[in-house]
């Protein structure tokens, strides 16, 4: 009986070392989505990583300035975020080959609205969009869209050590009979105008000691 205790005991502990292990890997962050456009909102919504050493997976969730319209995020990853001329890294460090930046579409959504009203009580057109997102730590899908940079995506291993960055793109409406699929996938949109940033996020990186910004 004694010896039966004694095993449950030490497989028990074995277990719980084997889960603060796991967890001390694993980590949290948050940031504030920034308004992208010239209509000084300042903070639109929030977003949150979850980051393991062979990954990450969050979400982001913001007001739009439009509704029913299609919208795009794209994952920046800066692998090597000590090379970048600034902290946080910016849209010109992609252009530094030691930095191994990419681009990558995310996701996509038909945004909803956010039930705004003006003054006079019709709808304000103002939308809201919540995309999660996962990216493991090895080469991008083939077929996925690469806008720029490394097709490696998020190097392996590197999951607390890149800087990344989530853009939400609104696009135009497709015109009448015209595929919703590039407005939604890609920047190869057929619709009446060019894709405009509306919002974004920052993550650094998390250093060594454990801590994440």
């Amino acid at each position: 009986m004694k010896k039966t205790r004694s095993i449950c005991i030490t497989t028990l502990g074995a277990l719980m070392l084997a889960a603060t292990a796991f967890a001390d890997h694993d980590k949290y962050q948050t940031a504030d989505v920034i308004d992208a456009t010239n209509e000084g909102r300042g903070f639109v919504g929030a977003s949150w990583l979850i980051r393991t050493e062979d990954g990450f997976r969050g979400s982001i969730m913001a007001n739009t300035t439009s509704d029913s319209d299609p919208y795009t995020l794209w994952v920046v990853v800066f692998n090597n975020p000590e090379s970048c001329a600034t902290s946080p890294c910016t849209g010109n460090d992609l252009g530094n080959p030691n930095v191994g930046g990419s681009v990558f579409n995310g996701g996509g959504a038909i945004v909803p609205s956010n039930g705004a009203l003006k003054r006079n009580g019709k709808p304000a057109g103002d939308g809201a969009v919540k995309i999660d997102f996962d990216v493991p730590a090895h080469p991008l899908p083939d077929g996925l869209f690469l806008l720029f940079g490394d097709p490696a995506g998020l190097y392996e291993g590197n999951g607390l050590g890149a800087e990344i960055h989530l853009v939400l793109d609104k696009h135009p409406m497709p015109m009448p009979g015209q595929s919703w699929v590039p407005d939604l996938t890609t920047t190869n949109f057929p619709g009446a105008g060019p894709a405009t940033n509306d919002s974004f996020a920052i993550f650094l990186a998390c250093p060594d000691d454990g801590s994440c910004p």
